[in-house]
């Protein structure tokens, strides 16, 4: 009688052995586990390249400046007309001097042989914006033979007053009103430039 309970419980136990050994693992597949890993991979690639393209667009955002064009003239020496004969391109939202500056240095490359030309401020005078423009050159006086002779004279007055003043350009957004000119922090006497001793207004 022992002996066959003995039996029962060995058969009993193997059973249950058996049956622990063949139940279902409840741990994911390694395929399963790849395929997530996969699609993580996938999302974060994704989610990586766009955050890539929102900064190169907002870079590009920040590259887009609005320009506005300011005109370079020359003047004809026989008839005293000004004629465009070049641009640049200002940041539009540069305040007003910083325009001025950036004009005066390429009117004085392209029109004075970079003879110096300092922005000095912007007054307002009876209401209206005048600039004052100092042409200086250290007192060896670089200027002078631009003030002289009844041609040259009126050809450097012209050629500085329609620059400051862009009274042609229609594009040039907020601008002065009049430009008043100084060579060395003095007032211009010169005979044959007499249009630069006093303050010019824009038609």
């Amino acid at each position: 009688m022992t002996r066959k309970l003995i039996i029962a419980t060995v058969l009993m136990l193997s059973i249950v052995m058996v049956s622990c050994s063949t139940k279902p693992s409840d741990s994911p597949k390694p395929s399963d586990s790849n395929t997530t890993t996969v699609e993580q991979n996938k999302d974060d690639n994704n989610s990586s390249n766009t955050d890539s393209k929102k900064a190169n667009e907002t870079t590009a955002d920040a590259k887009k400046v609005n320009k506005v064009k300011l005109s370079i003239y020359s003047v004809d020496e026989n008839s005293l007309e000004p004629n465009e004969s070049g641009t640049i391109e200002v940041n539009q939202n540069l305040p007003l001097q910083d325009k001025l500056k950036e004009l005066a240095k390429a009117v004085s490359e392209k029109r004075f042989d970079s003879l110096p030309i300092e922005v000095k401020s912007i007054d307002t005078i009876n209401g209206k914006k005048v600039a004052t423009i100092n042409l200086t050159d250290s007192n060896n006086k670089k200027w002078v033979p631009k003030f002289q002779g009844s041609t040259g004279g009126s050809v450097t007055a012209s050629t500085l007053i329609e620059n400051f003043l862009q009274s042609n350009n229609k594009s040039k957004g907020e601008w002065i009103n009049g430009v008043k000119f100084l060579y060395n922090n003095e007032a211009i006497e010169y005979e044959h430039a007499s249009a630069l001793s006093t303050i010019k207004y824009a038609n």
